[in-house]
């Protein structure tokens, strides 16, 4: 749970980014990076990065060309698809994937995070290739 100075500092990011019509902003210190985009909250420490966000929507999910849906980075870093060099990938094209299975690693912060899935769903394609950087939002998969 978060201590009510950081809810404090969270909620006056929030009014900031609605008064001025900003698409994300990030506050930092020695300690802690609070990042608020209009898609995801990212809550990051120096030993730990950790979604404050209710677990149904850590994957944020957009529609793009409306036909396009997708499960999408949320943080950046580097994206592992196999869990070892030598394992099979977390999720491949056409696998059926179940709410909470975990589809990859992301590296930030010498941290590895699993992203697991939000929802049962299809991989139609993967969207990045392994080992590589990956931005905060940028589609991974597109699902069915």
């Amino acid at each position: 749970m978060l201590d009510k100075k950081i809810n404090e500092t969270i909620d006056v990011l929030i009014k900031k980014i609605k008064d001025n019509n900003l698409g994300s902003i990030k506050l930092s210190n020695k300690t802690n990076t609070i990042e608020i985009s209009t898609n995801n909250v990212i809550h990051s420490t120096s030993q730990n990065t950790q979604n404050i966000l209710p677990p149904n929507s850590q994957n944020t999910k957009k529609e793009i060309n409306d036909s396009l849906i997708s499960i999408d980075s949320p943080m950046v870093g580097i994206i592992y698809l196999t869990p070892k060099p030598s394992s099979p990938p977390f999720a491949k094209k056409g696998q059926k994937i179940k709410k909470g299975d975990t589809i990859c690693l992301i590296e930030a912060m010498k941290t590895f995070n699993e992203i697991k899935s939000d929802r049962d769903c299809t991989i139609k394609s993967v969207m990045v290739k392994n080992g590589e950087a990956v931005e905060f939002g940028q589609p991974l998969f597109e699902i069915l």
